[in-house]
């Protein structure tokens, strides 16, 4: 009798085995004999879930956005525009393993214009999402784009430890509430 695959539990440890690497050892470990043998697997087995370094890395980036948008739900049922950037943050191992992750995606994808198109738009959608939260504001568009690049920055310093992540939360708060103060201004009286 031919043995039986549970294909998603085999899925499941091979893309644990990439998140692993992405997490410890960075974008350059990403191979199919590194992941295979990360995995306790052949390297068949992993080119059959993942026929290419791309595949891989296309898996590693909707994985982290499904951790992302985890955080923010657990953030409330709600949340305001503080509790979804501070969210954002790597103030633990799982999000600062997933900044790490997301940091090599995003090397990966700036020499793959098809992978970066994608996460442009994916990007804008979320800086869309964030300027209605700061509206009425004289310029939304503008005060959503440098918090996002400012989160981005705060993450990368984090992540590399020229920041705390306490520090990094106070400067995202200021950054917030300078937002929301002008945001006041630009209300009628």
């Amino acid at each position: 009798m031919p043995k039986r695959v549970d294909h998603s539990s085999r899925r499941a440890t091979i893309s644990d085995a990439v998140m692993r690497l992405l997490a410890r050892d960075g974008l350059e470990s990403i191979s199919l004999r590194h992941v295979a043998t990360e995995a306790g697997v052949s390297t068949g087995q992993v080119q059959h879930y993942f026929p290419s370094k791309d595949a891989m890395m296309e898996f590693a980036t909707s994985t982290i956005a499904d951790r992302i948008a985890a955080r923010i739900t657990a953030a409330g049922p709600d949340p305001d525009l503080h509790q979804i950037l501070t969210a954002l943050l790597p103030t633990d191992a799982e999000s600062a393993a997933d900044a790490r992750i997301l940091i090599g995606y995003l090397a990966f994808a700036s020499v793959r214009p098809h992978i970066a198109e994608a996460l442009a738009t994916n990007g804008l959608a979320f800086r869309d999402h964030v300027a209605s939260m700061i509206t009425p504001h004289p310029d939304p568009t503008t005060a959503a784009d440098t918090l996002l690049a400012l989160l981005d920055g705060l993450a990368l310093h984090v992540t590399i430890g020229q920041l705390s992540p306490e520090r990094a939360r106070v400067l995202l708060t200021a950054a917030i509430d300078g937002v929301r103060n002008d945001r006041r201004k630009a209300l009628p009286d």
